[in-house]
């Protein structure tokens, strides 16, 4: 049995929202390598996000065997600092990168950061894999859905894809391996107030090709079956006692056959709980009749991407959202007195002050509740990235210090100034409307967090101070 740390690292800084969920990527893990005999713990820097010293205590008192980092680009400075804490010890221990940063960049994440592996892609059959080998000294090069460094030369081998009937054979995520008080002191992703609550994910993969999406999961959509996602459920309902929960699925409402029967197994066997869905549902395969069993289910907030209103840009981020169709959706679950938040992206690679401004106009027309206008993010390993470094010529396109708000690079059409006022005036615009304020109060589903949410707002629609 070996010791294996499964880390965490976090980006959050003082003026933003420090929102993070839980680590399932790693509760997975955690699940499968404690199948395979193993004992690990996670730590999410959460806990000590500014000077680390409780991972630096936990690594000098527990002696962990083995240490595994799931990264994502806005958390590799972060990275860096664990690396070199890590690499103090005085028994050198084997470090494995794994997540959406390391699955596009095995070779940096070896030659630059000082992994010894890099697991890519899915990793609940990879990383136990590599560590039986690792224990047994066997050769790892060989090993599926890895990378190592052989003779001096980083070796790759294909990501590994699990299929539904693996993905079905894998035990629930290890919910004892986090401090729950942690999750439930800070803001989670649906942005809906501090309180108890648990992510789930009930598929993987999708099969649309949004230039802007990470491509960890693949572009095959797998589901769980209906029975696995209810006995988790339950199990997290009447074991644990959650009674809110955040189902990040990249497309939960792909299959509407089964989404109906996972609702309406929610109605039937878990009670009063609620719902919220953060990455955001299709909107545009959005029937009312789904909006009817989700709210009877629970659904207290649903979240749509848009990204754009352009029909153009729909095409060039390859989307191809039907705009009637979402607002459609929007109107309907409006209605159904749910409430309705969505997402949009300003400054696309090739996107106008024009086209922009469109997509502030129909955000504004809409009925949602609440609107957050984002900066596109060029995550490694994504079609926006490549377009990114087209539009730039080369020029570095992952800053590290860029997150979805503070829009320090620009790769769209239009020049700096165009890019902040059209989203500035984007908050201002939607926001700055008494009908709107009065229905949001009225829908917000934690009122007593709102007034906090509305103080952060005002630093989008307050003009910064020039020269």
């Amino acid at each position: 049995m070996s010791k294996i740390l499964l880390i965490k690292p976090r980006f959050l800084t003082d003026f933003e929202f420090k929102h993070i969920t839980q680590p399932l990527g790693l509760m997975y893990i955690g699940a499968t390598l404690k199948k395979a005999g193993h004992e690990p713990r996670i730590h999410d820097c959460a806990v000590d996000y500014k000077d680390l010293h409780s991972l630096r205590r936990t690594i000098k008192e527990w002696k962990p065997d083995f240490i595994g980092i799931s990264i994502m680009i806005t958390e590799l400075e972060q990275t860096k600092n664990i690396m070199e804490i890590i690499r103090k010890q005085p028994v050198r221990i084997p470090v494995t990168f794994g997540g959406p940063w390391p699955s596009a960049y095995p070779e940096e994440s070896i030659r630059i950061f000082g992994a010894d592996y890099v697991v890519l892609g899915e990793g609940e059959k990879a990383f136990p894999a590599l560590l039986e080998a690792i224990k047994k000294n066997l050769p790892v090069d060989f090993i599926p859905g890895t990378a190592s460094i052989i003779d001096g030369n980083v070796k790759i081998n294909p990501s590994i894809q699990l299929d539904e009937e693996e993905l079905n054979d894998l035990p629930f995520p290890d919910w004892g391996l986090l401090d729950h008080n942690l999750y439930a002191k800070m803001h989670s992703f649906a942005l809906v107030g501090i309180r108890p609550y648990i992510s789930i994910i009930t598929s993987r993969g999708c099969p649309f090709h949004c230039a802007y999406c990470h491509q960890t999961m693949g572009k095959v959509f797998r589901k769980r079956s209906v029975e696995s996602v209810l006995a988790e459920m339950e199990a997290l309902r009447f074991q644990y006692g959650f009674k809110e929960f955040e189902i990040v699925d990249d497309c939960f409402n792909l299959d509407r056959k089964r989404m109906h029967a996972i609702l309406k197994g929610i109605i039937d066997r878990l009670g009063d709980v609620k719902l919220y869905f953060p990455s955001g549902l299709r909107a545009d395969i959005i029937e009312p009749e789904d909006i009817s069993i989700l709210k009877q289910a629970g659904a207290v907030a649903l979240f749509f991407a848009i990204e754009t209103s352009s029909p153009r840009l729909q095409m060039v981020i390859h989307k191809n959202l039907n705009i009637d169709k979402a607002s459609r959706a929007i109107r309907a679950s409006v209605k159904a007195g749910i409430y309705t938040v969505g997402f949009f992206i300003l400054g696309f690679p090739t996107e106008t002050y024009e086209e922009a401004s469109a997509t502030v106009e129909f955000a504004v027309r809409t009925d949602l509740h609440r609107a957050y206008f984002f900066y596109p993010m060029p995550f490694a390993g994504t079609e926006l990235a490549k377009m990114a470094a087209d539009t730039l010529n080369g020029k570095n396109v992952e800053p590290m210090n860029m997150t979805f708000f503070n829009g320090s690079l620009n790769i769209s059409a239009m020049s700096d100034l165009e890019l902040q006022t059209v989203f500035r005036s984007a908050y201002r615009r939607f926001y700055m409307n008494p009908r709107r304020i009065i229905r949001l109060i009225i829908r917000y589903p934690r009122l007593t967090a709102l007034p906090r949410y509305a103080l952060t707002g005002l630093v989008k629609i307050i003009p910064k101070r020039r020269g």
